[in-house]
């Protein structure tokens, strides 16, 4: 790849504005001045030389793949749960349960729904659903994504990580009780054994995965939602293992209240009391903390992974309510970017990054907070680090993997602009990623996969959607008629395989 714009994302921050990238095999050989990377181009062999392939990118900013290390597979749920059976208006919607500081008894009877509908997929329904909304993950330009418990099975997320190339650490979706409404004590819902080994069973399949692309960690949703023994012997498992572990904490206003009823003590005072404070730990969304767990957080060296371009759109307040966030990256702390998911594609990496460069430095009153390059590095390099990888990928360093995205730079929105990067976090997005390599491999080219019938990929999903929305949530046919029969914006499918 020669002649592009490229932002590093190194620790150094450093931009080539033309620059090249020698991948051999999978691993980035050098990156630099094109006129560096021509001279360590003419030093390979013959034989090396003859077997690349050559990427003009004098049009395109060069970016690292994107490191999208909180993300939940949702997409089967796509029509219940205020997705697709809504009205066409939105004057008239309500609160959801996570708004207004969320309703914790909600949260938790929610995500405790979400395990039995995981539970009730079936096995090439779980397939076709993770392929597709995997595919969405690849398309936005995520070449490394961490699943932090999905409604889909976590062997079928595994799969489809590997058929479609790119790299996942996945979980399984665990949960022992349940904190209902008005209640003191948590109504127990599964064995805390069979929860347990069902997360070592996934931790030993992907640890003997030798392509370099799948790992595993264990993940739980939400503190309402494990038992102590399930959270110490989750701990157990992330020190044996010698993997991150991840859970949603301090994400709502009155989750400290909801926490403290059940169990007696806030939600980071909780998770030291299981063993799980330390710097394995990512904490997602973490917002809400009084100044004695701020001092705990810092002194454990936890990796903190938020969600801003979503909190919008589903009524939370994570970043500007406290500023808590801001604040414990200004203290040192490791802060990245992700996604989270949604029953609808939820905006990708590029708009988490606008969504951080532009509230960050919005809340400081000050443009310098938060410089484009560093909303960059929290989308890459730093969210590599939150699962553990950052050796690998994150950053368009020598030595690393061979994982980079490429965006068209050369239409109105970039005219002049010696700084790519700030216009694509202005004006660009997801729909911008036009070339993305995995490992050296192109795996999307002019904003297509190539190795993918991404016809038959919808086709399979949307069969497996109406298939699943019918048998287990009990979505009527006349509904689904005018969804997948009747709808003009889908295209004519043809019939299922034999």
């Amino acid at each position: 790849m020669h002649d592009g714009h490229l932002c590093t994302a190194d620790a150094e921050s450093r931009v080539h504005p033309t620059g090249s990238v020698l991948v051999v095999d999978d691993r980035i050989a050098a990156v630099g001045p094109a006129g560096d990377v021509a001279e360590a181009v003419a030093r390979l062999t013959p034989g090396q030389r003859a077997g690349l392939r050559t990427i003009d990118a004098r049009s395109m900013l060069v970016m690292p793949g994107f490191v999208n290390n909180h993300w939940h597979d949702l997409f089967a749920v796509r029509l219940p749960f205020k997705g697709a059976l809504r009205t066409p208006q939105d004057q008239a919607d309500e609160p959801g349960f996570m708004a207004l500081g969320g309703d914790i008894a909600k949260v938790s009877g929610g995500f405790e729904g979400f395990r039995r509908l995981t539970d009730a997929l079936e096995p090439e329904e779980a397939r076709a659903v993770a392929r597709y909304a995997l595919w969405t993950q690849l398309r936005s330009g995520t070449t490394t994504l961490g699943d932090v418990g999905s409604v889909n099975r976590p062997e079928a997320l595994a799969d489809a990580a590997l058929d479609l190339g790119i790299r996942c650490s996945v979980s399984a979706w665990v949960g022992d009780i349940h904190c209902g409404p008005g209640t003191t004590s948590p109504e127990r819902t599964r064995d805390t054994d069979t929860e347990l080994e069902r997360t070592r069973s996934l931790l030993d399949r992907c640890a003997a995965d030798r392509t370099g692309r799948l790992r595993a960690w264990p993940t739980a949703p939400y503190l309402t939602n494990i038992s102590d023994e399930l959270g110490r012997g989750l701990a157990a498992l992330s020190a044996a293992y010698d993997v991150p572990f991840a859970t949603h904490v301090g994400a709502l206003r009155h989750e400290a209240d909801a926490v403290r009823a059940h169990f007696g003590t806030t939600p980071l005072r909780r998770l030291d009391r299981l063993g799980l404070l330390n710097d394995r730990l990512m904490a997602v969304h973490c917002a809400f903390a009084d100044a004695e767990e701020r001092r705990m957080l810092l002194d454990a060296g936890v990796h903190i992974s938020h969600s801003p371009a979503k909190y919008g759109p589903n009524g939370e307040s994570a970043l500007t309510e406290t500023g808590l966030i801001p604040e414990l990256r200004r203290s040192g702390l490791d802060v990245s970017l992700s996604t989270d998911g949604g029953v609808f594609p939820v905006m990708g990496m590029a708009e988490e990054m606008r969504a951080a460069w532009q509230m960050y430095n919005e809340m400081a009153a000050d443009h310098t907070t938060l410089p484009a390059g560093e909303a960059l590095a929290m989308a890459t390099r730093i969210a590599a680090r939150g699962l553990a990888w950052e050796d690998e990928v994150g950053s368009l360093e020598a030595g690393k993997q061979a994982d980079l995205v490429l965006v068209p730079i050369d239409d109105w929105r970039y005219l002049l602009n010696p700084r790519p990067l700030e216009a694509y976090l202005a004006l660009g997005g997801t729909q911008d990623v036009h070339t993305v390599l995995v490992a050296g491999r192109v795996l999307l080219e002019n904003g297509r996969t190539p190795h993918l019938d991404e016809d038959a990929l919808r086709d399979a999903y949307l069969r497996a959607l109406r298939s699943f929305s019918a048998r287990v949530l009990g979505v009527a046919e006349k509904d689904l008629t005018a969804l997948f029969d009747d709808n003009p914006r889908l295209p004519a499918r043809g019939p299922a395989p034999a």
